[in-house]
């Protein structure tokens, strides 16, 4: 080695190690959620309410907001959904939210590559969603600001926002029946066992759907599993 790269190296090392990582005041969060057969992942940080009243002032009524603190606050979703009935595509969106007292506007938003809420680089035409929800005042107080999901079925759940007193829910609902119906016939038409065809039937009896052809998915079960208590079970309650 040259002279002069052992001095660079030197002088070099030892600034590189002495660097601090210094806990966040926001530390960072990523839930993620399974809803049917779709994942949720949502990647946010959590600011603390600090004694301080939130929204209406340190989050000011009207304006933009990133949805909790830091960089934007990031959905993923590996099917499209319905938000609040209206379609999103599959992707990641930033979030963002207009707090006013009556209501709120969250935005979905296709740029995610802002730092914040954009501020004067955010451009309302790269919105992929908009809806409009009521904000509600909850009993309890939540210190750090939480995105969570409730209510949950095969078919949908609600995206919970809570922080101070405040929370705001956004129905989602998923296309799991769909994709249910398209993997059933796909396994069906492909080597089918005794699991295929029990799986197959349970899920078209706890759905309500065609109970005439859930019947004989079970009898196929039955044909080629034997003697298998919870192929009966499920047969049973056809009747």
């Amino acid at each position: 080695m040259k002279p002069f790269l052992y001095i660079l190296f030197f002088f070099v090392t030892p600034v590189v190690s002495a660097q601090i990582t210094h806990p966040k005041a926001s530390p960072f969060s990523r839930p993620e959620q399974e809803v049917g057969l779709t994942k949720f992942t949502v990647e946010y940080s959590r600011p603390a309410v600090k004694g301080r009243k939130i929204f209406g002032d340190l989050v000011p009524y009207g304006r933009i907001w990133r949805v909790g603190a830091n960089e934007s606050a990031k959905f993923r979703t590996d099917t499209g959904i319905k938000v609040k009935g209206n379609p999103l595509s599959q992707g990641t969106y930033a979030l963002y939210a207009f707090p006013f007292e009556a209501y709120w506007v969250v935005v979905f938003h296709k740029n995610i590559s802002h730092w914040g809420d954009g501020r004067e680089a955010y451009n309302p035409e790269e919105d992929a969603l908009r809806i409009k929800v009521v904000p509600e005042r909850t009993p309890h107080h939540q210190e750090n600001f939480l995105i969570t999901f409730d209510a949950i079925d095969h078919n949908s759940a609600h995206m919970e926002w809570i922080w101070e007193n405040t929370r705001i829910r956004i129905p989602i609902t998923v296309p799991t029946e769909n994709l249910m119906l398209l993997e059933i016939d796909q396994k069906i038409s492909d080597n089918p066992t005794a699991q295929t065809f029990y799986k197959a039937a349970r899920y078209l009896r706890e759905q309500g759907k065609e109970p005439a052809k859930a019947l004989k998915y079970l009898d196929r079960a039955i044909a080629m599993g034997g003697e298998t208590y919870y192929y009966y079970r499920v047969k049973s309650l056809h009747y």
